[in-house]
């Protein structure tokens, strides 16, 4: 094998963009049947509407959804555009973690990072849950991260607790306050996943992060019609990756916005 290739920037640059599109589609496949149901791996592609299997030309990623005009190509039904999206959200991650850490563990352990990631914010934002399935793989994740970013499992299991006891008075503190939830118990399960990453000077980072994403989001959901109530999911997982991605950059952040 010719690793000279590795070495060429154009070249990796075009292997994680189509890593990414893979994968994104990937992320759509699990984000629908974690909610709908199906196998994960050896189920075939369908049409959710008229069942009719997929071929290799209609999973394109982004290109057979602009081919065939965000339609299925057998029974002409409506695709939505979250599936390029989705597609293209990944590609830009995949892309930003070469970026950052080139042909290293750290960029592989965090494009792994990314897709549990994605599949979180596709399932909150759509149905308003975490699945505990991403939690789980998060958490596992957590294991190969400390290893090669040398987090001390001491802080692992400490922060972990701390979050996750904050998380819940914060959602106890405002149910007796608004009767309402500010949190759901999956952004609790969250919080304590997180902790397993985040030591203690990145807390005010991710806190202040996913508060300004979480506002961001919320006017735009408002604007779009969409309710008045919004999932936070997205929002903890955009100042998670930010933070466990780039710690230096997101205090940078914190400090000249505070």
């Amino acid at each position: 094998m010719d690793y000279s290739l590795l070495q060429s920037p154009s070249f990796s640059i075009i292997l994680f963009v189509a890593l990414g599109l893979i994968f994104g589609s990937f992320i759509s496949l699990v984000s629908y049947r974690l909610v709908h149901g199906g196998a994960i791996i050896v189920a075939h592609s369908k049409c959710p509407k008229c069942q009719h299997t997929l071929s290799f030309l209609d999973l394109f990623p982004v290109f057979s959804w602009l081919f065939n005009k965000g339609h299925c190509r057998y029974c002409r039904a409506k695709i939505s555009i979250r599936y390029p999206l989705t597609e293209i959200a990944s590609a830009l991650a995949f892309l930003l973690c070469y970026f950052a850490y080139g042909w290293t563990w750290n960029t592989l352990i965090l494009c792994s990072i990314v897709i549990a990631l994605i599949i979180m914010i596709v399932v909150d934002l759509e149905h308003q849950i975490i699945p505990d399935e991403i939690q789980i793989a998060l958490a596992l994740l957590s294991l190969p991260y400390a290893y090669f970013w040398h987090v001390e499992w001491k802080q692992m299991v400490i922060m972990s607790i701390g979050l996750g006891l904050f998380s819940y008075g914060l959602r106890y503190i405002f149910w007796l306050w608004k009767k309402k939830e500010a949190l759901g118990l999956g952004d609790v399960k969250f919080f304590i996943v997180a902790g397993l990453y985040l030591p203690f000077e990145s807390i005010a980072s991710f806190l202040f992060i996913s508060g300004i994403s979480g506002v961001l989001l919320g006017l735009l959901w408002r604007l779009m019609g969409w309710g008045e109530r919004f999932p936070f999911g997205p929002s903890l997982a955009i100042a998670f990756f930010i933070c466990i991605s780039f710690p230096a950059a997101s205090y940078q952040l914190f400090s000249a916005l505070v």
